[in-house]
């Protein structure tokens, strides 16, 4: 897969019913950082913890919307910051869907529409024929966003890498329509 192209092709901002994804930016970073530093999203995530100012500066700064990364951040009318979306983008691999909400947002759906904006942002490109997301297999929430919106899972293994190494992960995959009907 050319992920220049599914990159270049994918929209600077997605609008939901109730949610806009935009590009995340410095007047962010307190935001990212005060909800991303809970031990409860690191439990679930691969997000550091603790995670402060530095963290989110380095996040916006190098990785949000790097040659690997395309996020997006969640807000609310009024732009107040919800949360992180986007797509981890590897050579030669289908892109992955990656996503956090703050827990004060836990519980209203919002997870499920931000994911589902980003389908389908990412199916309209036509540049993507599958799309892929890992959730810790203990992760209820997180894998009935997933099931919700098709996603189908491919498989469950014990994670060999990262902050949480030797932990169930399950792999899930939906594909794409992409071209004429």
């Amino acid at each position: 897969m050319d992920t220049q192209t599914l990159r270049d092709a994918m929209p600077d901002r997605i609008r939901a019913e109730r949610l806009v994804l935009r590009a995340p930016g410095r007047a962010d970073i307190p935001a990212i950082a005060a909800l991303a530093n809970n031990a409860k999203i690191h439990a679930m995530t691969t997000l550091p913890y603790p995670y402060d100012q530095k963290d989110a500066q380095a996040f916006v700064e190098s990785f949000a919307r790097s040659e690997t990364e395309h996020a997006y951040a969640i807000v609310l009318p009024g732009d107040a910051l919800i949360g992180m979306v986007g797509l981890h983008l590897y050579p030669d691999a289908d892109p992955e869907i990656g996503y956090w909400l703050g827990e004060p947002y836990w519980g209203r759906g919002y997870g499920t529409e931000a994911v589902g904006a980003l389908i389908e942002a990412a199916r309209a490109t036509g540049h993507c024929a599958m799309l892929r997301a890992k959730a810790r297999s203990e992760n209820a929430a997180s894998r009935a966003i997933l099931e919700k919106l098709d996603f189908r899972i491919v498989g469950e293994a014990v994670s060999g890498c990262g902050s949480h190494k030797d932990v169930p992960v399950a792999t899930y995959e939906l594909p794409l329509r992409v071209g004429p009907a």
